[in-house]
């Protein structure tokens, strides 16, 4: 009978979504992706960073990483030409022999703020 009585307080609990949206990152400095089933015959990958309003703002070749055991990539990101402002996002798509994949959009946007000054060590 406790049994009973627990699952059914369990079910009237509200349960929290598993797919959450993934809190905007500041000034990101690498993008993880994972590599197109077919790999091996992709030429190279593009990435897009994305205004906020879903505009293309810059178009960037990735080549063609090597995937770790799970075929995930890490590639560098330099945002530092981008505007300061909220809501970026990026998109990834392979492209073999000039046909091109869907794009992949991110889980998550970014944000380009000021970051604290560097420091200058003197010695």
């Amino acid at each position: 009978m406790k049994t009973l009585l627990a699952l059914c307080l369990f079910a009237l609990l509200p349960v929290r979504a598993s797919a959450q949206a993934i809190a905007d990152v500041n000034n990101p400095s690498k993008i993880e992706f994972t590599v197109s089933t077919d790999h091996d015959r992709v030429t190279n990958y593009e990435l897009d960073i994305l205004r906020p309003d879903g505009s293309v703002l810059q178009t960037l070749n990735l080549g063609k990483p090597t995937p770790d055991a799970n075929g995930l990539v890490d590639v560098p990101l330099n945002v530092q030409p981008v505007t300061f402002g909220k809501g970026y996002s990026v998109q990834v798509r392979a492209i073999a022999n000039g046909a091109l994949s869907d794009n992949a959009p991110s889980v998550n946007k970014f944000n380009r703020v000021p970051g604290s000054p560097s420091k200058v060590v003197a010695k």
